[in-house]
């Protein structure tokens, strides 16, 4: 079978990960490279697979991967030929397998830059989208937003990657996700969340602090499990996290209820989940220091031998700290960005 170039665009830090789901996923995957939030592979996949991938923002078909491109303005000669001499025909083929109602009329083009270089990020663009104007159909047009084709440029230093997206925004941000509320988790990190905590089908799931939902509706449609259990302090939380179920088509139990004193037995849930309060948007780091001590204990008094927590916070040292005090063992540790601040992925046991 022909095998094609793609890359996925996931949150920075998360790279590693997204391609284990692909090799789990596509098996005859084959890792080129890796990039800050970009992971390059080659498989012989259908568009149709990659789209069900849950840990990535976006895929692409890979038009060009250029290394040495270089600082200079000569670069944008290299940007321009590049792209003459990429495989348009093919792309544009892998592109209609993959949004089969939809017959592309526009295109533009959307570069990202970072590095030094002696042009500007739009001159870039520029280079790319005047070999597109020779290289496309006559058929299509060119517009400055909201195109059915887009090709995306991202150059780092001396590399570049030109691909044709063939995913769309719901990918990202999910259909079901009608109902959100302020530091709502990505779709994609709560996936990656779920992922990390070793899924089986036998698995009782609690997110103990569940807002809106999203951690246990990614667990939920990854894979199998047994029961999935939600609570959050706020009413109209859960209320949000019952709809949003229902939207997503996924049976839980969802309370409202004190994470600190959960009415729940010692040692019933085999996996917990959930993205702690950073103490920004919502509480605080003193706030923080007393919770996250009684949530340790909590969480160690509920979870079954041998079972897997999963947290998200920024605050690192303090949670570390913490686990580590309490007994846990961490195993795992991911480092990411999330809402433009540094936060950890923990992995204990």
């Amino acid at each position: 079978m022909n095998t094609h170039l793609f890359y996925t665009m996931t949150m920075p830090g998360l790279e590693t990960l997204a391609f284990s789901e692909i090799r789990t996923c596509v098996p005859d995957a084959e890792l080129v490279k890796f990039a800050r939030g970009i992971t390059l592979f080659r498989t012989a996949a259908t568009p149709a697979e990659l789209l069900e991938l849950r840990t990535v923002e976006d895929v692409f078909f890979a038009l060009a991967h250029i290394h040495g491109l270089g600082h200079g303005r000569d670069a944008l000669r290299v940007l321009h030929s590049a792209t003459l001499h990429a495989d348009i025909k093919c792309a544009l083929t892998v592109w209609q397998h993959a949004r089969t109602s939809l017959r592309p009329r526009t295109w533009r083009v959307v570069s990202q830059m970072s590095g030094t270089h002696d042009f500007r990020r739009i001159d870039a663009g520029q280079s790319v989208s005047d070999a597109l104007q020779r290289a496309l159909p006559r058929s299509l047009q060119a517009v400055d937003d909201d195109a059915d084709l887009e090709f995306w440029l991202w150059m780092n230093g001396s590399e570049a990657l030109l691909g044709l997206r063939l995913s769309d925004a719901t990918m990202r941000h999910r259909l079901y996700k009608h109902e959100h509320v302020s530091a709502s988790l990505r779709p994609t990190v709560a996936a990656a969340m779920a992922w990390l905590a070793r899924p089986t089908d036998a698995d009782i799931v609690l997110d103990p602090l569940c807002g809106v939902g999203t951690v246990l509706i990614e667990r939920a449609l990854l894979t199998s499990y047994d029961r999935l259990i939600g609570g959050d302090i706020r009413d109209e939380v859960v209320a949000m996290a019952r709809r949003n179920a229902r939207t997503a088509e996924v049976s839980a139990s969802w309370r409202v209820w004190d994470a600190r004193s959960l009415p729940l037995d010692a040692a019933s849930v085999t996996r917990i989940i959930t993205n702690l309060p950073f103490g920004k948007q919502i509480g605080t780091h003193e706030e923080n220091e007393k919770l996250y001590s009684t949530l340790a204990h909590e969480f160690r008094r509920i979870i079954a031998p041998a079972g897997v927590l999963v947290t998200l916070t920024s605050e690192d040292q303090l949670w570390d700290s913490l686990l580590r005090d309490c007994g846990w063992r961490v195993v795992k540790k991911l480092v990411l960005v999330v809402l433009g601040q540094p936060a950890s992925i923990f992995v204990a046991q």
